[in-house]
């Protein structure tokens, strides 16, 4: 006990509830913790009582014009990169994220720079996603001749978010540009990137609008029950428990996959693939999982492994000591010598390649916390269905019959077709669809001309 009160000297980060411009810190709390486990600060567990009373406050509050509230989040954009938030510069930001994720630095702020890119893109990404024949404001010119309005489903947003990095908090700031006021429900492994974001927003003048609501469980379960729609990022199990829930989007599992054509050049393929599966610390839901070669996928795991070998980062992923273990006792037989290595402030995770011998293998669809990718042989005719439901896959191949098997299967959410790394992204082209397909409605609308003026 002794030595637990040494440690917790050390705490300096406070993960605290904020909305509408106050801060609440519960008398429950949990630590977060670096990867071997000790405290680096507090998350407070606000209790179902305190979100009721946010969420209904929070409604009430006044609205900005859509011109406000994309001025404010640029500034918003600034503030997340420049200020000094929750204590912390950017750097010691970025440096806290590191120890708590595992993810190199330079994947930490490459992923904190491209949310303050989605911010100051956010007009030309509200543009691109708003229909040719739509408005936004009730009071356009154009709703004399006939019109849709472009409108919210609902007024409050619940984001139960992961863990995995910072890059899952570059779409939700999408829907405060739509005027919806967002309640943020953070990772308890990685809850800094949500706090700086509130926090910036917030002296942007978007305090209204943003929220940080750090809970447990059984608060994110209030959170989805109480606001009008949610998005909520996990795995398998949590896609099962919400697929069917009309008003909750689920954000993940990702399962991103290269369809590598007999014409490919295999070594140039290969380097495109390492390059898939590496981005991003291989965490995230974009990352190459699986890769599915017509032709010699033995031969083709070849090159990929002398391609992984080569572009390994020279900082590797570090998981935590006891997700590490778990994901040993799992991968069994399939995980190499020198895949898992001990180090002082976790475990440090090498990029795991394993080679099946046929597409419908259940490997092909695995998908964990790291570098990992399956690679196996495809034929046509045979295994286009383990293509379906693949968040991204990128078609390494100038073959017609090829691109069309996988342009007519609509639950393939994002289709990238040559060298194009499955980790692309672009705030103006769909991820998962656009943000907007859940969150917006067209409605018919016509005003007769000079009703609304003055008699």
């Amino acid at each position: 006990m002794p030595a637990r009160r040494d440690t917790m000297q050390e705490v300096c980060l406070e993960v605290d509830a904020r909305c509408l411009g106050r801060s609440y810190r519960s008398q429950r709390v949990l630590d977060v913790c670096r990867l071997d486990g000790q405290p680096l600060g507090h998350y407070t567990l606000a209790p179902k009582v305190y979100l009721q009373d946010q969420i209904r406050r929070i409604r009430s509050t006044p609205q900005l014009s859509l011109a406000q509230r994309l001025e404010r989040l640029k500034q918003g954009a600034q503030l997340f990169a420049g200020a000094e938030l929750a204590g912390m510069s950017f750097d010691t930001y970025c440096t806290r994220v590191r120890e708590v994720s595992g993810l190199p630095t330079e994947v930490v702020k490459g992923s904190a720079q491209r949310i303050v890119r989605g911010l100051e893109r956010l007009e030309q990404a509200l543009k691109a996603a708003t229909p040719a024949g739509a408005v936004w404001s009730s009071e356009d010119p154009t709703a004399e001749q006939g019109c849709s309005l472009f409108s919210r489903k609902g007024e409050v947003l619940a984001v139960i978010a992961a863990g995995n990095g910072p890059g899952v908090h570059a779409l939700w700031p999408q829907a405060l540009a739509m005027g919806y006021r967002v309640l943020v429900r953070p990772s308890t492994r990685e809850p800094l990137t949500a706090q700086r974001l509130v926090l910036a927003l917030e002296l942007a003048g978007l305090g209204n609008y943003a929220a940080l609501l750090p809970t447990d469980h059984s608060g994110a379960e209030t959170l989805i029950e109480l606001c009008d729609l949610s998005i909520v990022y996990g795995g398998e199990e949590l896609a099962r428990r919400y697929s069917a829930h009309p008003r909750v989007l689920v954000q993940g599992p990702g399962r991103a996959k290269m369809l590598i054509g007999a014409d490919a050049d295999p070594a140039k393929a290969a380097r495109l693939a390492a390059q898939s599966i590496l981005d991003l610390g291989g965490a995230a839901c974009v990352c190459t999982s699986a890769v599915l070669v017509e032709g010699d996928a033995k031969r083709f795991s070849q090159y990929l492994q002398r391609e992984l070998d080569k572009l390994a980062p020279s900082t590797p992923r570090l998981l935590p000591t006891t997700m590490a273990e778990a994901l040993q006792a799992s991968l069994g037989a399939d995980l190499t010598p020198g895949t898992l290595q001990t180090d002082r402030h976790g475990m440090r995770v090498h990029p795991l390649l394993t080679l099946v011998a046929r597409a419908d293998d259940p490997k092909v669809q695995r998908e964990l916390p790291f570098a990992c990718v399956t690679v196996a042989p495809f034929d046509p005719e045979r295994d286009a269905g383990v293509l379906s439901h693949s968040l991204v896959l990128t078609v390494v191949s100038r073959q017609p019959h090829l691109i069309d098997l996988v342009l007519r299967d609509s639950s393939i959410a994002n289709v990238y077709v040559g060298h194009i790394p499955s980790t692309w992204m672009d705030e103006t082209v769909p991820h998962d669809g656009y943000l907007t397909d859940f969150l917006m409605c067209n409605r018919g609308y016509r005003v007769e001309a000079g009703w609304l003026r003055e008699p």
